[in-house]
């Protein structure tokens, strides 16, 4: 075999490979689609009721981004009684704890103060502290939608439900990664 033959080979099996993957994903959305929507159409009805929630936003150097994930968090639409955000600063070294502490005198909110370790260590920090019903996680550079939290607890009106990811959409993509994944995310969630 000449080399000219055995980059062909692997051409025609990269591109044979790429487009059975991207039919692949083209029925698997088609197929689910109707589904989907009509699952998210009984989603939209209002909860039952609305258990306790506590959301945990962790940051390490977050002081540009996290005042809009706690306003964010704030703007919802659930009971503000049954909504508590611990918001564990981990180590920053810039001014995220400066900013965090406006937030210092709001009923919704406890702040916290530990030694960098991770965020999972964040994390684990503000799950001891809860009290509630339902335990989330943001991250400290993301956003919510108004109704997402009513969404939310639809589905564990059911008892075999344990636990609920929300869909994730970039926010304003500028780089080309950020161009693929605004499109990858909501197909990937279909």
């Amino acid at each position: 075999m000449t080399l000219a033959t055995i980059q062909s080979i692997l051409v025609y099996t990269s591109l044979f490979t790429a487009t059975y993957f991207e039919v692949f994903l083209i029925m698997t959305f088609l197929e689910n689609n109707k589904k989907l929507r009509l699952e998210n159409k009984s989603m939209d009805d209002e909860p039952s009721f609305f258990p306790s929630v506590t959301i945990i936003i962790p940051c390490f150097n977050e002081e540009s981004t996290v005042d809009g994930t706690i306003k964010s968090l704030l703007a919802m639409n659930y009971p503000k009684e049954k909504l508590n955000i611990i918001v564990v600063d981990d180590g920053s070294t810039d001014n995220t704890w400066q900013y965090i502490q406006r937030y210092a005198n709001n009923p919704q909110i406890e702040i916290y103060r530990k030694v960098n370790g991770g965020k999972y260590t964040a994390l684990n920090y503000g799950i001891q502290k809860s009290k509630a019903d339902l335990v989330g996680c943001l991250d400290a550079d993301s956003f919510v939608d108004v109704d997402t939290l009513r969404r939310i607890v639809r589905y564990f009106e059911k008892p075999e439900i344990m636990a609920v990811t929300p869909a994730i959409k970039i926010h304003e993509p500028k780089t080309i990664v950020q161009h693929i994944q605004y499109i990858e995310y909501p197909l990937s969630i279909m």
